[in-house]
This record gives C-alpha cells, structure tokens and sequence, in this order.
C-alpha cells in the first residue's frame, strides 16, 4: 500500500513542472495564440488560450500578495533599535534560504522589581509589506509593556532575508525562527507566544498548528480565513468564489489550520479594518478550540493601526498575565471564553 503513495511524490513534482512550462510557453505566445484563433478557431487554440490565461493569473497572485519593496527601501535598510539590547541574526531555514532575525531582549527593570523568573519570548510575524524594522516601534512597545523577549522574523524575500516570498517558504521560515528561539539560553521554552498581524496571524496559526507542545499561546491582529475567502471579497464582482481550490497558488487556510491551536489564544480585531472583514476575526475566535480564548474588540483600529489604540496593550498584557499564572503549556481545566470591547 505504500508504494503508490512513494510513486506519487515525483508524479506530482513531474505534472507541475510540464504544467508551468506548459503555462510557460502559453504565457508567451498568448497574443499570437489570440490571433490564430481569431482567423481560424479552433477548440485547441481555444483551450491554449485559456491555460495560459490561467497561467498568468496563477504565477501573478504572488504579486498580488507580497509587497517586500513598498516602501521602495525596504530591501536596502532595515531600520534597527538603539539603545536596548540587540541582535541581529541570520538563520538558514530547512531548503537552505537564510533569513534575517531581530532579538530584542528584555533586561528587566530592578527598580521596579521585576522578578528574576525568565521572561516570556514573543515570536512576531509581520504582514505582506515593509519589513521588520518598519515594526521596531511595535515590537518596543510589546517588550516595555508586555515585559518579553521579542523576536523580529523577516520572511524570505523580504529585508535581508534571502530568496522568494511563497507560502510553504514562509512556513518553512516561520519553523526556523521557532527552532532559533529553542536554541537560545535566555529563553524559557514553556514561555513562547506567537503573534502574527494580517499576513503574519496566518503564518503564526499555521506554525502554533504544528507546534502545539512548543507553543505557549497564540495571538492573532486582522488577519484573514483564507486567500481564497479573501479573494471572494476583494472581488466580489467576479465569479472568483467559484473558483477550486488548486486554482490558488498560496491558500493559507487559516479556518482549517486554526482547529488544530489549542493552546490559550487572543484574537484581536479592530473594527475599523478596510482592508480585512472583521468578521473573518469573529469567525476564527468561534472556529478556535481552545479552552482559554480572548475577542478584543476595539471600534477605532485600523488594520495597520489597531496597536495604536487606547487599551491595546492593556488586553495584551491581561492575557499574558493570565498565561503566566499557570507557568505551563497546558491549559487549566476551567478555561473560558470571553469577548471584550475597548
């Protein structure tokens, strides 16, 4: 029974490459192919046309969803922090592509005496645009509020960061700056909390799915159910809802892989998000399985901007209170859900 299962690997890979030199080739003769058909016709030049058609748009969803040169700098200079304690640091993900991380460690406060207990570890996820310095401010404010190491993860493409940006690359990314963090000596490894805003909460659902005995908690900012739900909405006024799902050359299929988290999660949804449907947050809170689950709601956030909000990193730091009582990755017998409206 194995066998085919063997035998289907290298298929596969052998369809999909004949297949995009096929579109290849498609791609490029499409004018030529537009003209035949309209002298001759024809059910072949007629279905070339469409492949390529759909060729085209396949390879162009990339375009559609990574943007690692807006700003136009973003792949020259990455801002770094200064004045706190920090590293930058390459790491080689499991195809070989090295990408670029940023440690900011948190030291404590004697004067307000902090407890020498390790601090918790935030792995942060950014979204489709910029890179992680453009996130440094954020970050910042996380390690002074939240008291926690945080730890910066440009994706492949982006920054500093070697190679092109694709979904498996950016999991096999996100898997890398997790074994990172297991690596480090200042980490305590029941602490590790990922966050991941818009592009980067479906990033984080899909390493915390993954990881479940190596993830503490999970916490998610506007982010989506899926690329294809969002292409339904985004485009509304095209049958792209109709579409199959093989159609789609990056799926992150958050509301399958969010069933699979449940470890204590925070999900925080800004109202005001014109990018995102809300609602997509309200229905990954209700697709979650876990026991302790948090809604922040907050009316005025924006989706880059949601962090900006009054109460924000009050919501944050309740839940991070809440996670570090227990001081374990496993969840207390009598967790609830809650919704909360700042």
């Amino acid at each position: 029974m194995e066998k085919p299962w063997r035998l289907w690997g290298p298929l596969r890979r052998c369809l999909l490459a004949t297949g995009s030199r096929m579109w290849g080739v498609c791609r490029i003769s499409l004018l030529a192919l537009i003209l035949t058909f309209h002298l001759y016709g024809g059910f072949l030049l007629l279905g070339l046309i469409l492949c390529s058609v759909a060729g085209i748009l396949y390879k162009f969803q990339d375009v559609l969803l990574y943007f690692p040169d807006q700003p136009s700098s973003s792949r020259l200079y990455v801002p770094v922090p200064t004045g706190i304690p920090h590293e930058s640091v390459l790491v080689r993900a499991k195809d070989g592509v090295r990408v670029s991380l940023i440690l900011l460690r948190y030291t404590g406060d004697p004067a307000a005496g902090d407890p020498t207990a390790p601090a918790p570890t935030i792995l942060y996820f950014h979204g489709n645009a910029g890179n992680i310095g453009h996130r440094v401010p954020n970050a910042l404010l996380m390690l002074v509020n939240l008291k926690a190491h945080v730890v910066l993860l440009d994706y492949r493409g982006y920054g500093k960061s070697e190679g092109e940006p694709s979904e498996e690359g950016l999991y096999l990314d996100a898997e890398a700056a997790l074994d990172f963090i297991m690596t480090r000596p200042e980490v305590d490894k029941t602490k590790v909390v990922l966050f991941g805003r818009s592009l980067g909460g479906a990033v984080a659902i899909r390493l915390a799915s993954a990881n479940p005995h190596r993830v503490a908690a999970l916490v998610v900012e506007n982010t989506f159910l899926s690329i294809p739900h969002m292409a339904a909405t985004l485009f509304s006024f095209l049958p792209v809802r109709h579409l199959p799902l093989w159609c789609y050359r990056n799926k992150f299929l958050s509301y399958r892989q969010v069933t699979q988290c449940r470890m204590p999660s925070l999900f925080v949804s800004g109202l005001s998000d014109q990018l995102i449907p809300p609602v997509m947050m309200k229905q990954l809170y209700e697709l979650s399985p876990a026991r302790t689950k948090r809604l922040a709601i907050f009316p005025e956030g924006t989706h880059n901007d949601t962090w900006q909000c009054q109460g924000y990193f009050a919501a944050l730091e309740q839940f991070m209170k809440e996670l570090l009582k227990s001081h374990t990755q496993e969840e207390t017998a009598q967790g609830s859900a809650s919704v909360t409206i700042i």
